[in-house]
Order: structure tokens, then sequence, then C-alpha cells
């Protein structure tokens, strides 16, 4: 049976269309994938999930049972958990204080926080995902936007731990994260397909879609304009769906005149992050400088 049913989910601004007539499913044990080009719709779905904004028109099930979104409280109460870019940890208390933030702290005699038994707690959390390498003990300043991604993950599954399986939904995940931060993620979202969690992963990353979802739904101009199995579509699809145009039109050749002298120019750059930096930039050109997150852009 299906977690989630979405029907004819619409909303306006006026005369422009957010969304038009979406429509989405979500079983358990899978990860399904939300494309789009930006404006494409993906942020407003996701806030009308979340009840920060109330959908003009919208038909949703859970579990097989019609149910209502209005309200922030309206989703928690249904089991939607949101992982998004920005993360609501607290930097300045520990892993184990941020996994077991407003759930009672084990006791000593009513008097005195048990700490051992606290860290253990949340080393078990931790576990469940397959996640053994992070210290409970240590601040979350402490840690890589990776791992901070993996301790927010990890404290849904403890308020979760009587409801499972629930809703997840990930906003752009790896938008600040390496790669090897990123093959980390991957692996604690399989973990929470194994538990039965339906997970929606929002994401315009399309190598990465390919790798970790089940299914893919691709929205354009506020509509669903795609859907299919992972394993059928390939990547020309995805983006001949997402742009409305083939790739070879996406990636056009152009021939452009440079002028011979450089307007710009950098030659041997250095700093603490930076070593042996060359480049130069003439007039008519566009230099594209990109890496992976502190790679020293």
């Amino acid at each position: 049976m299906e977690k989630l049913e979405l029907f004819n989910v619409s909303k306006y601004y006026s005369k422009f269309r957010a969304l038009s007539d979406v429509s989405l499913k979500l079983f358990p044990g899978e990860v399904h994938a939300l494309m789009g080009e930006n404006g494409a719709g993906k942020t407003t779905l996701i806030k009308v999930l979340a009840g920060v904004l109330k959908a003009d028109q919208i038909n949703i099930k859970i579990d097989g049972y019609n149910s209502n979104i209005n309200s922030s409280s309206d989703s928690k109460k249904l089991g939607f958990k949101f992982i998004h870019q920005e993360l609501n940890i607290i930097p300045q208390l520990s892993v184990a204080e941020n996994l077991l933030l407003n759930h009672s702290y084990p006791m000593i005699y009513g008097l005195f926080i048990n700490w051992n038994k606290l860290y253990l707690l949340a080393k078990n959390a931790l576990s469940e995902l397959g996640i053994n390498h992070i210290n409970t003990r240590f601040k979350c300043a402490q840690l890589s936007s990776g791992d901070q991604m993996l301790v927010r993950i990890a404290s849904c599954l403890v308020k979760d731990k009587h409801s499972i399986p629930s809703l997840y939904v990930f906003d752009e995940p790896t938008a600040a994260l390496t790669i090897q931060e990123s093959e980390k993620l991957f692996k604690a979202i399989e973990n929470l397909k194994k538990k039965g969690a339906a997970i929606l992963y929002v994401s315009h990353r399309i190598n990465e879609v390919l790798e970790i979802s089940d299914k893919i739904t691709v929205l354009r101009d506020g509509r669903n304009v795609f859907s299919e199995r992972t394993s059928l579509i390939s990547k020309e699809k995805i983006i001949k769906e997402m742009t409305g145009r083939d790739l070879s039109e996406s990636f056009p050749k152009r021939s452009v005149k440079l002028n011979n002298k450089p307007v710009f120019k950098i030659k041997k750059a250095s700093t603490r992050k930076i070593k042996d930096i060359n480049f130069e930039v003439h007039e008519g050109e566009i230099l594209g400088i990109t890496g992976l997150a502190n790679s020293g852009q």
C-alpha cells in the first residue's frame, strides 16, 4: 500500500501558477526523486507538505486514509520529517544532546543527567543507520557538514522511534557536501529504506538521483510532466523532460571570438587554502570556477 498519495495539488499566486494538478505516490522502502529546474515547483510542493504554505487545492492520503495539511503541526502529526540544506541543529551542544533534544534525558535518581547512558543511546541511534564514526561526545560545531547532516537524520529517527515507517523529505541535501560526505549520506538513506521509510528526495543533480532513487518524477512549470522507474530512464531523457529540450539544444556549440590580450590574469596565486593557481580572462569570455565544497573557490 502507498504510504503517501497526493492528488491534484494546486497553488496559485494571483495569475501565476506555482503548482497545477500535481500528483505523487510514495511507497514504503522506496526513494522517490523529485526533479525539475529552478522555478519548476519543487520548493512550493515541499512547503505545502510541511504545512508552511496552504494549497489552493489538495487531496492527500496517508496509509490509505484521507488527511489534511493546514499547518506545520498537521504535517508533523502525519509523520513528515524534513532534512534541508540548512540543518536544524545546535552547534554548541554535543551530538548526543542534539539527537535527544526535546526528549527526556536519562536521569540518576531524578536529579542528575546520566551522561554515560545519554551517550550510549545516541550511539545506538547512529548505529541503526550504519553510522559508527561519529563521537557522540563531540560538539556538533566540531563536525563536518556531512556528519552534521547524518546527526540530523538520526535525530529524526530517534523522534520517530515508535512510528517507523515514516515519511522523509530530503531537500537538496548534498548541496554543500563533498563526494565522501555524500556517500555516507546515501548509505544512511539506504538504511532508512531497509527500515521501511518512504523517502522523497528533491534534487537537480542527475547523477546522484540515478544512483540513489527507485523512481523519478519531473516537474516543469508547476506540472507533472514525467514519472518512471529509475532503471528505465536515461540521463538524456531526464534532461529533456526537465528542460523541454533535447540535450544537443541544451549545450549548443558556440563560436566566440576572443581578444588575444587578457583583461585579467592570475599567475601562481597561493594562500593558506590555495596553491599555485593560474588563469586568465579575455574580453567577451565567461570563465567558470567550480569545485567541491571547501575546495578553495
